[in-house]
């Protein structure tokens, strides 16, 4: 591998590399052993998905492998920022972290605390897990961040993602892989953030303005559907409630039909019945409000009530039991 053509190829000027006094033999050194390493490491990157996939909540999975080139590349600017590394063959697997990258994407904001359980549980940290976070997200969720034990990193440029730095035990020694997590959302801005942004664009002010309004977007999509789903669930037992409701309706009808009670008792109460009504859950039409107890409260009146006409006085305790058992059935 060339040296020039390197460094042109990734944006590093002579005076940069030569500043970092990082030997080039060395890096060589460190490029043929990743080489030989680096098969392997794609081995634990799908040993790594295989234990995530079927966690629940988990909506897909990406992962890769550093290439070599990339390793390189990063070891130089690490260098770069921190002259006081010290950089070779021995170590470079420690000093970068991300060599086996694996990102779990999620469908609701909320559906994190699960996957993250399931994280913990599985393998030991490096570092505590860092939740990135805009400025002016909801408080909420960032307490929850904090209450499931993450350091909050308000990103400048407002990156939302949940890393974690995971070890690994191969062939006696140690490995660090990177997991992130975040929503499709938040995904979907992020491969947008970083193709608008990188290399180039970074200062532009213009693009950033624009890149800050969808990332607002993105926290707002993720915000809309979770309350669709929390919507949808409310849906679901009002739903189940007014399937109930109905079923009394028409099963008390069933009763009174079948009751020995005048015709002008049983008239009377179906005309009771009948203003409580039915609630079609195909047109959404009806009476949709119902207070159950309040209901068989009423209905057990009516029977009583019609039963004293047909006895001509008081009813009995008997009848009154008799009345709360058929009550009860529906």
């Amino acid at each position: 591998m060339n040296k020039d053509d390197f460094l042109k190829k990734y944006n590093i000027s002579e005076e940069e590399f030569a500043a970092t006094g990082l030997a080039w033999d060395v890096l060589m050194d460190i490029y043929h052993d990743y080489l030989r390493k680096e098969k392997e490491l794609k081995i634990l990157a799908n040993f790594i998905e295989d234990c995530l996939v079927d966690i629940p909540k988990v909506h897909s999975i990406k992962k890769r492998v550093k290439s070599p080139r990339h390793l390189i590349s990063k070891l130089i600017r690490k260098k770069i920022e921190k002259p006081e590394l010290d950089i070779n063959i021995h170590n470079y697997m420690d000093i970068v972290t991300d060599l086996i990258g694996v990102r779990i994407l999620h469908l609701f904001k909320e559906d994190w605390i699960l996957i993250h359980d399931e994280i913990l549980k599985k393998w030991h940290t490096k570092e505590i897990p860092i939740a990135n976070v805009r400025e002016g997200d909801n408080p909420t969720i960032i307490n929850k961040f904090k209450e499931k034990g993450c350091d909050i990193n308000v990103h400048h440029f407002g990156y939302r993602s949940i890393h974690y730095q995971i070890l690994l035990l191969h062939n006696k020694q140690e490995i660090t892989a990177e997991i992130q997590m975040r929503t499709l959302f938040e995904e979907a801005w992020s491969e947008i953030d970083h193709k608008i942004r990188y290399p180039h664009n970074t200062n532009d002010t213009i693009l950033g303005e624009y890149l800050v309004i969808f990332n607002r977007l993105a926290g707002s999509a993720d915000e809309m559907g979770s309350f669709i789903k929390m919507l949808k669930n409310e849906m679901d037992v009002k739903e189940k409630e007014i399937k109930e409701k109905n079923q009394l309706i028409m099963d008390l009808r069933e009763q009174i039909t079948n009751s020995k009670l005048e015709p002008e008792d049983k008239d009377k109460i179906s005309r009771s019945l009948e203003r409580l009504g039915l609630f079609d859950l195909n047109t959404r039409e009806g009476n949709l409000f119902f207070d159950q107890s309040a209901f068989k409260e009423a209905a057990k009146m009516a029977l009583v009530g019609a039963v004293m006409r047909v006895n001509k006085g008081a009813p009995s305790d008997l009848v009154r039991r008799l009345v709360d058992e058929e009550l009860s059935k529906v």
